[in-house]
């Protein structure tokens, strides 16, 4: 689904510009956990920091109630980095601490870096990567239910819905050297799909969690038309929402995907891997009351493991 150019306009610099700053990057050692607020004014600045900081809502965490002392415990904003050593699968208990706000980062003996986030705060993961290692993306595949371009209105009244203002605000982090973008919003190589609601789904879909911008040159977002698109398939990030393959109405959409040999290739080749828990989603629908884990945690850390071993390994899927 397309917006119109009157319902798109792009947020002016002049609001919305932060412009990163040269430095020298540093790796923490693994076990050091960083608040993303102190990496902003690193890279950034004071002022940018305070004004990044005005501009980002992150979302506050799951609402659940645990125990008989009624705790939230991951009622909370997703601010920490933590860095991990590398492993190919993680545990329940690394998933529990994600859920609680926690960014889990491992990096391979390649140089290759995978973020686990509950929340899809991409902004908070390029000046964190950056600020690290001093790399940025040039191009970004990313593979999520949610398109989260949100309209204006939602950008305007600065409380959009977890992390939908981060494709508004993309163009407006700047590089150090040319002050160019980041990433312009046509350097995202993007694909969605969303499953017929089912009775039993959490929530309701709502159309507009679809939605893309007028200037998007293809309305064919299904996987296949994407990696179709040259140079889909040797982006240096990849970003993947675990709600585009959950439930199983949207692994039944969207599961081929896994299978194809391309994607196994930039899933081997990418610099920056990013993984989105989005708990709440896993058991369909887009608007949720109370905003709630009501999916499966073990069937979510099962498709996280799978997904961050496909580096051309077919035979992880024969079954």
């Amino acid at each position: 689904m397309l917006t119109r150019y009157s319902d798109w306009k792009k947020p002016t610099d002049a609001a919305y510009a932060f412009q990163l700053r040269a430095l020298v990057p540093a790796i923490p050692s693994p076990g050091v956990r960083s608040d993303i607020r102190q990496v902003a004014r690193e890279v950034l600045g004071d002022e940018a920091a305070d004004r990044f900081e005005r501009r980002i809502h992150r979302w506050a965490g799951p609402e659940d109630v645990v125990g008989e002392a009624g705790e939230k415990p991951y009622e909370a904003p997703q601010l920490c980095f933590e860095e991990h050593t590398w492993r190919e699968r993680l545990t329940l208990g690394e998933l529990d601490s994600v859920l609680r706000g926690n960014v889990l980062v491992m990096r391979s003996p390649s140089g290759q870096a995978d973020y686990v986030l509950r929340d899809h705060h991409m902004l908070d993961v390029a000046l964190y990567h950056y600020r690290t290692t001093g790399e940025l993306p040039r191009t970004l595949f990313h593979a999520d239910r949610h398109s989260d371009w949100c309209k204006d209105s939602f950008l305007e009244a600065r409380v959009p819905p977890q992390a939908a203002t981060w494709w508004k605000l993309l163009e407006g982090l700047k590089r150090p050297d040319s002050a160019e973008p980041v990433l312009n919003e046509q350097d995202v190589f993007f694909t969605t799909a969303q499953a017929e609601h089912r009775p039993w789904m959490t929530g309701r879909n709502v159309d507009a969690s679809i939605r893309v911008p007028w200037f998007v040159d293809t309305t064919e977002l299904h996987w296949r038309q994407v990696l179709e698109r040259p140079g889909a398939t040797g982006t240096d990030w990849v970003s993947l929402d675990l709600d585009y393959f959950q439930p199983s109405p949207q692994l039944r959409l969207s599961g081929g995907l896994l299978r194809d040999a391309r994607f196994h290739g930039m899933m081997a080749t990418a610099r920056v891997r990013v993984f989105v828990l989005s708990p709440q989603f896993t058991n369909g629908g887009d608007k949720i009351d109370p905003w709630e884990i009501q999916g499966s945690l073990p069937s979510s850390l099962r498709l996280l493991n799978l997904l961050r071993q496909l580096s051309g390994k077919p035979h992880l899927l024969a079954s």
